[in-house]
């Protein structure tokens, strides 16, 4: 829309006296000056042509997912013709790429950061896994499916969409600094429009105003893959839906010309549309399709140029294909450039017209204060240190992001997004935190299973449900029922005393049931049912979002059964093991699976006390230390255990165990247990695919070289020798959301071969 503006000439007193010159004199020009004036103000401020009488040219662009970088490459030919753009008009990820350049980003940037964006995680919003909080990290030890039914209000719950948007807003906000504090899209360098989707009534929405990183975000939020954007008059979603490619909202800026970029649609093949996301993405196509026909019609053949990249069967979702994309972009405006060359300017009026819209980048704004808005139920306090590392200081982007990538792994928002503004002459930072709207209560579900082909069998199915923020300290209530042959309930309410964590208690309850195998050399001559209650209460402390320290007394019964085969020398019966335990743990791997960096240390300590009611006295002290570091797709991984009972003698089912998947591969599951073991392992695994975010994180091919023993087995080595051992293996892994899937075939080192899969944790 064109602004324009009235100016009124006051008029001045005093009787009027004819010139006695001719009318084309001095006084005649003096008389006519206000009203020359006021028109040249008015086709400055309107803006309808160049002193030269070069038109106003408009620049649109269509939506198409990763197809849309093509833009980047035909926005440096239109710079190297030199061609100024008057004002921008963009869908879905046009908008990104026209909303970025119109911010006053130079394109080069924005090639530079879209290449090197990891696009593979850009689409997962949870931070890196080193941040997460590690009671978070622990709970993510018992794999259930990435998808969760809230409860809250009274109700059930779900998420609005696969991806919430969180690192793709931060990713945003980042491209358009320059402009970050523009609120209305008229005085960007280069005047805006963007194009949603309001999803309450089904119309369009232009969004001429307000932030900016939020109206691209909306523009680019695909239905059913991006939860919509929320404001106060609907809810946002893909523009590509009702106008692909706005032609006509760029007529309504005022231009003369227009330079329109169709990407067009990849359509599935019939072989994929079998699932319900690919017959949603053929829909969405299907729709999009329709409404850029009629925009196509708008299209004037003597002065409008349309460009049309040759992108044939890249889809949308191919942002592995990032520098091939802008690469076919460019040779689409270099083919289109005979019919370019006649808006050019020459090399000094486009030198004047970049210096008039595209400035120096601002100076960091300094940061006068930090506004937190839209908590609910999470306590502000938590804000703090990101309000103590912002204010009165020169912005610093990377450590916003960092404290928002903290703040955001501990699970409690759907997005933390930002905007700078100006308020009686003050720089705020507002943070809006957008608490996930089917919380507090968390319900998720998971599946293990566990063979390893020779009689050993294990199966269960999983529910969580974690109740958050049940105080303003950030209580959480967690109970896990694991249904199947390795049967448990695990409950925990673990009060900090702190919002930092710094100090805890967390009472629990654990009953659980599993099976227990006794070997005589390579036969299974006996299984038992054990049958395990605790209940305890830990106090402990964490070491920021790495570590984590808890002891606490426990009282705990342990009944012994045999199922099935010769008892042997173990009687059956129950016997009391209270005590008091201890744990450290320390983690930063980036997954705890599939892990390609990062350490664990992971130490525990139990000592059954005859004080406390247990009916014996030993202590069972282990140490795990694992390490992954790698080198682009290819990962190695070492892993160190060991385990005592300090020369005092453990029942059967406390003592160590090793043989199976990974534990000495080509054995049994737990054919070996002793009073004390020693194991390590190193594995080489190589990234053959990645998986899209919501689904995993990729797929693997790998090996592993083991060894270890056990020794002061029972009957003194009668039923297993104590020697050192060998195994090792090869296998398939995905990492995925519903945790670990493998694949593997082992070796042991006295030539047995064995075949497992696992899948989650059992």
């Amino acid at each position: 829309m064109i602004r324009s503006r009235i100016v009124t000439v006051p008029r001045t007193g005093g009787k009027h006296r004819p010139c006695p010159t001719r009318a084309g004199g001095p006084a005649s020009i003096l008389r006519r000056l206000p009203l020359f004036c006021c028109l040249v103000f008015a086709l400055l401020v309107s803006g309808t042509a160049t002193a030269s009488g070069h038109p106003r040219i408009g620049l649109v662009l269509s939506g198409g997912g990763a197809r849309g970088f093509a833009h980047l490459g035909i926005l440096e030919v239109l710079e190297e013709l030199r061609i100024p753009i008057d004002a921008i008009a963009a869908t879905s990820m046009g908008a990104l790429v026209g909303g970025t350049y119109a911010a006053g980003t130079p394109v080069s940037e924005v090639q530079r950061k879209v290449i090197r964006a990891d696009w593979d995680r850009m689409f997962e919003d949870d931070p890196d896994r080193a941040v997460w909080p590690t009671r978070r990290k622990q709970a993510e030890q018992r794999p259930t499916w990435d998808f969760t039914i809230g409860f809250g209000d009274g109700q059930f719950k779900l998420a609005k969409g696969v991806v919430e948007g969180q690192k793709v807003s931060l990713f945003i906000a980042e491209l358009v600094q320059p402009s970050e504090e523009v609120e209305d899209f008229d005085r960007l360098p280069i005047p805006f429009r963007a194009v949603a989707t309001n999803l309450t009534n089904g119309k369009m929405k232009v969004f001429d105003h307000g932030p900016l990183s939020q109206a691209l975000r909306a523009s680019m939020s695909v239905p059913g893959l991006f939860a919509p954007v929320e404001m106060p008059d609907g809810l946002y979603v893909d523009g590509g839906l009702v106008r692909n490619l706005p032609i006509d909202i760029a007529r309504q800026m005022g231009v003369d010309v227009v330079i329109a970029v169709n990407l067009g649609s990849s359509y599935l093949g019939r072989d994929e549309l079998g699932t319900l996301l690919g017959v949603a993405s053929q829909m969405i196509a299907i729709l999009t399709e329709q409404n850029v026909e009629k925009s196509l019609r708008q299209i004037d053949p003597e002065k409008d140029v349309l460009i049309v990249p040759k992108l044939g069967d890249i889809s949308s979702g191919a942002f592995d294909q990032v520098e091939r994309i802008i690469e076919i972009g460019r040779q689409a405006g270099r083919e289109a450039a005979p019919r370019l060359r006649r808006y050019s300017l020459s090399e000094e009026e486009y030198r004047k017209w970049r210096q008039q819209h595209f400035g120096p980048p601002p100076p960091p704004p300094v940061i006068d204060d930090v506004r937190v808005a839209g908590l609910k139920r999470v306590n502000p306090e938590l804000f703090v240190p990101l309000e103590r590392d912002l204010e009165g200081k020169p912005l610093d982007r990377a450590t916003l992001e960092r404290d928002l990538s903290v703040l955001y792994g501990r699970g409690d928002f759907e997005q933390l997004n930002y905007q700078l503004t100006r308020h009686n002459g003050r720089n705020l930072l507002i943070v809006d935190a957008v608490e996930k709207s089917w919380g507090p209560g968390y319900l998720s579900f998971g599946i293990g299973f566990l063979s390893d082909y020779q009689g050993d069998t294990r199966f269960g199915a999983r529910a969580i449900y974690n109740r958050t923020w049940v105080n303003r300290l950030g209580a959480e209530w967690m109970t896990e029922l694991t249904v199947g042959n390795e049967s448990s309930l695990f409950t925990e309410f673990y009060q900090p005393f702190r919002l930092d964590r710094a100090g805890f208690i967390a009472p629990y309850l654990d009953i659980g049931a599993n099976p227990l195998s006794l070997f005589l050399d390579d036969t299974r001559i006996a299984r038992f049912d054990v049958l395990r209650g605790t209940v305890g209460v830990d106090i402990g402390t964490t070491f920021g979002d790495t570590a984590e320290l808890r002891l606490g007394p426990y009282g705990e019964r342990v009944r012994f059964d045999l199922d099935t085969g010769d008892p042997f020398v173990f009687p059956e019966g129950t016997v009391n093991l209270s005590g008091v335990r201890a744990r450290f743990l320390l983690d930063t791997l980036d997954s705890p699976y599939v892990p390609t960096r990062g350490h664990r240390i992971d130490v525990s300590v139990k000592r059954p006390l005859t004080a406390l009611g247990a009916d014996g006295e030993y202590t069972r002290a282990s140490a795990r230390l694992e390490s992954a570091f790698s080198l682009s797709k290819h990962t190695f991984f070492g892993s160190l255990q060991l385990g005592s009972s300090l020369d005092r003698e453990m029942p059967y089912f406390e003592q160590f165990p090793l043989g199976g998947f990974l534990k000495l591969s080509g054995y049994p599951n737990e054919i070996f247990r002793g009073n004390d073991m020693a194991y390590a392992n190193i594995l080489y695994y190589k990234q053959i695919s990645t998986l899209p975010a919501p689904l995993g994180r990729g797929l693997y091919v790998g090996g592993s070289l083991e060894t270890g023993k056990v020794w002061n087995t029972p009957g003194d080595g009668l039923l297993n020798p104590e020697k050192i051992r060998f195994g090792s293996s090869i296998f398939f892994a995905v990492d995925s959301l519903a945790g670990p899937f493998f694949v593997a075939f082992g070796l042991s080192g006295e030539g047995d071969t064995t075949v497992y899969i696992l899948l989650g944790k059992p």
